[in-house]
């Protein structure tokens, strides 16, 4: 029968928590693609069970340290514990210490996934006995991890690597250190921008209260154009969403498109425009009217912006091109380079350290040296578009991190070889003040 839906089999589920998070570490990939792939396999899981599975993969990515010291106080050679063995371990100990589910439940399925992998009964009654120790005795070691220096406290109680966790005390002071780390252990809410030209803030949040009866929805603080949601599922496919009255997108996130300012009839560059959030966001700001072009390396998103105008997503009257092109290249391009822009907007590449409770994996995923690279490839970037702006116009630097290497440091290191050009605000986004992602915006005004 079309559209039946199936429970997973005893331990499936938990089994199969273990090998995506196997997978997103061996491919060092972004969680959200890997555990899309894998659920696209199940079409017939229903959406507890498939947010059982986001919460269990989500969960150990942002606790992994704190589970591993659980796991290893009480496994007899944790180096031993290695691969979706070590992810299925982690995934109990989560739910134990973290999601607060009944141990013999825990044991039970654990028991049943542990059972389909290599060692059978053997690795079977090993996990049973490690976990059965996490639960008696969890919350004893929680609280030695939670005591001692603040270094150590970042890493084993919080999940903040090493290296992170030393920057973060030097820059920010102990507090503000540990409030970081604590704001980016909990699931960040779901941030909705509303298209003001199609709707109101009000409108939208009693339809999303009509759909949506055991969520919380709050307007976001201080901005009319937003929501946050908590508990309320996928709203990528809601349908406020496919009548293009709502977009998902950070808060901080938001706030790039409205420091520039666009206005109706301006030719406006969305400088590396990826999915085409911000170039929906900027054809919104300016009601649809002008000339907004989106520039890309990657190929892939051409297909992206092409659905929001199938859509009808962008209007009749605003002229809008997708670029695929390396936007450091100081060659000129015939569509970038046709007429100066009025507006550029330039969200660039970056370490992503300012995502880490959307995108956990990205706290392991990072080094030190990641940072300068990203800061070399950021100046040029930036140098390259400011070449693009008319005198008289406005550029806002973005960048999702708070690290100051790819904020303050960039903006200062390329102004300063700038003539013409003036700062003219600049704000760093932070989850321990704002309760959003870590974003950093800059605006450049360019002298008439």
């Amino acid at each position: 029968m079309a559209g039946r839906r199936r429970a997973p089999e005893p331990g499936q589920l938990r089994g199969l928590a273990a090998r995506v998070l196997q997978d997103i570490e061996q491919r060092a990939a972004f969680s959200n693609r890997v555990l899309s792939e894998h659920l696209e396999r199940h079409p017939d899981w229903d959406a507890r069970d498939r947010g059982l599975l986001t919460t269990l993969v989500y969960g150990v990515l942002r606790h992994r340290s704190r589970l591993d010291a659980h796991v290893d106080a009480h496994a007899r050679r944790p180096a031993g514990l290695r691969g979706e063995v070590r992810q299925l371990v982690r995934v109990g100990a989560l739910e134990l210490r973290e999601l607060g589910h009944p141990p013999h439940a825990v044991l039970t399925e654990v028991g049943h996934a542990a059972a389909r992998l290599r060692g059978g009964a053997g690795l079977r009654r090993a996990m049973h006995g490690i976990l059965d120790a996490v639960a008696r005795e969890g919350e004893a070691l929680d609280a030695t991890l939670a005591s001692g220096a603040t270094l150590d406290v970042l890493e084993r109680r919080w999940s903040i690597p090493r290296w992170l966790g030393g920057r973060w005390r030097k820059a920010l002071g102990d507090e503000r250190a540990l409030a970081r780390a604590r704001a980016l252990a909990e699931p960040p809410p779901i941030d909705l921008r509303i298209d003001l030209d199609r709707s109101t803030r009000d409108a939208v949040l009693e339809r999303l209260r009509a759909e949506h009866p055991r969520a919380r929805l709050e307007p976001a603080p201080h901005d009319p154009q937003a929501l946050r949601a908590r508990g309320a599922g996928d709203l990528f496919h809601g349908p406020l969403h496919d009548e293009g009255l709502i977009s998902v997108q950070g808060l901080a996130a938001q706030q790039p498109a409205r420091w520039l300012e666009p206005l109706a009839g301006e030719r406006v560059l969305d400088a590396c425009a990826g999915l085409g959030v911000k170039t929906l966001q900027l054809a919104e700001l300016m009601h649809r009217r002008g000339t907004v072009v989106a520039a890309d390396a990657d190929p892939r998103h051409e297909e992206d912006h092409a659905w929001l105008a199938r859509r009808g997503r962008l209007g009749d009257a605003l002229e809008h091109r997708y670029v695929v092109t390396d936007l450091g290249d100081p060659s000129p391009n015939p569509v970038l380079d046709a007429a100066p822009f009025d507006a550029v907007l330039l969200d660039v590449p970056c370490t992503g350290l300012g995502n880490l409770a959307r995108h956990p994996e990205i706290r392991w995923l990072r080094r030190y040296e990641d940072l300068a690279a990203r800061a070399e490839l950021q100046r040029a970037l930036l140098r390259r578009q400011l070449a693009r702006v008319r005198p008289g116009g406005r550029l806002v630097y973005a960048v999702c991190s708070p690290e100051p290497e790819e904020g303050e440091a960039v903006v200062g290191a390329v102004l300063a070889d700038a003539p013409g050009w003036r700062l003219q605000a600049q704000r760093c986004f932070t989850p321990e003040d704002d309760a959003t992602e870590g974003f950093f915006v800059a605006r450049l005004d360019r002298e008439p």
